[in-house]
């Protein structure tokens, strides 16, 4: 990834000077080499070379946030991982009609296959010789889980400038447990975690038997014993399995050694899992009587919902009654026609679709909750959110509801687009919307996560900042026009004396009179031109008194607030700066003064007197010289800005100070050309 600032694209063009870059076609780019772009009042990014015959270059690649190259981060963390445990491995990116590259990541080694499912471009396929792994997005049914005992999941997290592989591991009635990609192994099973290793001995492992004092195995001491058996009572409870708190409950109750604290610790979990016993029966009874009722009532399509949670939760241990109402559903639901099957399945089948809607419009809504605004990189996501959020109906609850309606008025509103102001500019202000203050970041004002940083500031204090821009923009131009006002007051109108009409000969039609500034000569014009100031003010004098718009002090240099040039500093003062000096009385000395009024009395005796009268015989005319353009150096700063004055937008070498590491770079050499064209307009 390339950084996003300017101060880390240095030391990232630093590190990779050697290194080409190139628009990858695992990327679903078009292969062309690209180039880095270093911004400081927007994001840093990648971009391709121009096409030769000066059109704009067209590629293919339509996704580019950081998630469209998980499918290579997968590969060479796996790749690594592998290599480290001294497996070997062979790595495919599965197309199918329709998928995008990178959607599914086949993973080959000796002892099975992974197939990696990365969104929902493709469905996964469970039980013909390949092991699913689910990304975030993809949903899974309870049915699934209940069937297999757990389903793996992935995640990539961004560190720096890095992805970071986790696997997770989901159990039905269970939260994901996520894990490192070092705490997992490859066994002949598949991919294993620490959480399946609890699941699989929890599922398999036989009630243990009764200990005899005959034999001669050492017992574990009773404290330990007792906090172990703390511990598979908390698991027992957390799966929801009813005859492991029974038999645990037994084994504390048989328990003997234990005093004091950890006693009582005993008997409290032994007191509130009796409770829950008293409470997981009575739902169990509610079930089976809600079964009995089904079948009487011959709904079909509740008898086959209440059979799989039966299998799910009552599928041991059951009483006669209970075995009794359960052989009946199942004849029931055997002996229904095909019509009706059928039905029941296409019921089910828009329940499960109902569900994986649900399961999406809840991925949606995680992956947007670091948002409160809609911009245009969201309009995927968004949009499929409201499509997902048409099907589910009441599955939702009422805040996801609630969250949903809020991104459905923002989508009505339409996409707004994303201010590109540098952070240093805008941290400098408080937020009209967040209320943050001066210094530091704006914080999400909606959502679930209202309160926590968000990425980037609010259009809202960024356009405080363009505002700014703008108004310092309008500035230096009606100071312009005041001033061209000043020098050019306008006449008066008077009216225009009555003359006699003229007859117009209608063969002969009227030449359009030139404009009065057309006839006049370019040097003529160039006289009209008023100097600029830094050009009327010697340098000496530049600095000589303090700058009435940023405030720097005599002999410092103007700060850079209007982004003329690379640097921080300014390479000329202010005009504010610059006029005051004009305007002092101490740049005119007393023979100027009397120099200025003599001047003054001459110019109103040449208005005054009438010009002489002509000569009777005028000498000849003499040749007109060619006029000389009129050049700007009277008490200018320089010339010509060279590259060595400047500094480097390459690699940020100040004045004076040589580019690394192979002398200056040509970025520098052009903006020396630009500022000098900018400095003589």
């Amino acid at each position: 990834m390339l950084p996003m600032e300017a101060i880390e694209l240095d030391a990232f063009r630093r590190s990779h000077e050697d290194d080409t870059f190139w628009c990858g076609t695992l990327l679903g780019g078009c292969g062309g080499q690209l180039t880095t772009k270093l911004y400081t009042d927007r994001a840093c990014h990648f971009a391709h070379h121009p096409d030769p015959d000066g059109l704009p270059h067209v590629c293919g690649r339509h996704s580019r946030g950081v998630d469209s190259a998980d499918h290579l981060y997968v590969r060479s963390a796996a790749a690594a991982w592998l290599a480290g445990s001294g497996e070997q491995a062979t790595f495919e990116y599965t197309r199918t009609e329709g998928a995008p590259i990178g959607s599914v990541v086949d993973v080959r080694w000796r002892h099975g296959v992974l197939r990696v499912h990365l969104d929902q471009a493709v469905a996964p396929v469970w039980g013909d010789g390949v092991e699913p792994v689910l990304g975030m997005m993809v949903p899974v049914d309870r049915d699934t889980l209940i069937r297999r005992w757990y389903v793996h999941r992935i995640r990539l997290d961004s560190v720096g400038t890095a992805r970071h592989v986790q696997i997770g591991t989901e159990a039905f009635a269970r939260p994901i447990e996520w894990f490192a990609l070092d705490e997992c192994e490859m066994t002949e099973r598949g991919l294993s975690t620490p959480a399946v290793e609890k699941i699989v001995q929890a599922r398999t492992a036989p009630r243990p038997s009764l200990w005899s004092p005959g034999r001669a195995r050492k017992a574990p001491e009773p404290e330990a014993r007792a906090q172990a058996l703390l511990r598979r009572l908390v698991y027992a409870r957390r799966i929801e399995s009813v005859p492991v708190v029974k038999q645990v409950c037994g084994d504390i109750e048989d328990l003997t050694g234990v005093d004091g604290e950890l006693q009582e610790q005993l008997e409290a979990a032994v007191r509130h899992a009796k409770i829950w016993l008293v409470e997981q029966n009575e739902e169990r009874c509610k079930l089976f009587d809600k079964l009995r009722r089904a079948v009487a009532e011959q709904k079909p399509g509740r008898v086959r919902r209440l059979l799989i949670r039966v299998n799910a939760t009552a599928s041991e241990d059951r009483t006669d009654p209970e075995s009794a109402v359960y052989e009946r559903a199942i004849e029931y639901f055997e002996s229904l026609d095909d019509l009706t099957r059928d039905a029941v399945e296409a019921e089910a089948d828009t329940e499960k679709e109902a569900q994986k809607a649900a399961a999406r419009v809840r991925s949606a809504l995680h992956r947007l909750r670091g948002y409160d605004a809609y911009t245009f990189d969201l309009r995927p996501q968004v949009e499929e959110l409201l499509r997902s959020a048409a099907s589910p109906g009441e599955l939702l609850t009422r805040s996801e509801a609630r969250r949903v309606e809020v991104w459905k008025k923002r989508a009505a509103a339409g996409p707004q687009e994303q201010l590109r102001v540098a952070r240093r500019y805008w941290i400098q202000r408080s937020c009209p919307r967040c209320n943050a203050q001066q210094g530091k970041d704006c914080v999400l004002a909606e959502g679930p996560s209202s309160g926590k940083p968000r990425k980037d500031g609010h259009n809202e204090r960024l356009q405080l900042v363009l505002d700014e821009r703008k108004a310092a923009q309008k500035i230096p131009r009606q100071q312009k026009k005041a001033q061209q006002e000043v020098e050019d007051p306008a006449e008066p109108m008077r009216p225009a004396p009555k003359a006699r009409e003229r007859e117009v000969n209608p063969t002969r039609p009227l030449q359009q009179r030139r404009p009065k500034d057309d006839r006049e000569g370019p040097a003529k014009k160039a006289g009209k031109t008023a100097a600029r100031l830094h050009h009327q003010v010697p340098r000496s004098d530049w600095y000589r008194m303090t700058c009435p718009r940023c405030h720097a002090g005599p002999g410092k240099l103007c700060d850079n607030d209007d982004r003329l040039g690379p640097s921080e500093k300014r390479q000329l003062p202010h005009d504010e700066r610059l006029r005051r000096v004009l305007q002092s009385d101490d740049r005119i000395g007393p023979g100027e003064k009397h120099k200025d009024a003599r001047d003054e009395l001459q110019q109103q005796a040449v208005d005054v007197v009438p010009p002489p009268p002509a000569r009777a015989e005028a000498r000849p005319p003499r040749p007109r010289t060619r006029e000389r353009e009129t050049q700007e150096t009277a008490g200018s700063a320089a010339r010509t800005w060279h590259a060595k004055e400047v500094t480097c937008p390459k690699c940020q070498a100040g004045p004076n100070s040589p580019c690394m590491p192979h002398g200056p770079h040509h970025e520098r050499v052009e903006w020396a050309k630009e500022f000098t064209r900018k400095l003589w307009g």
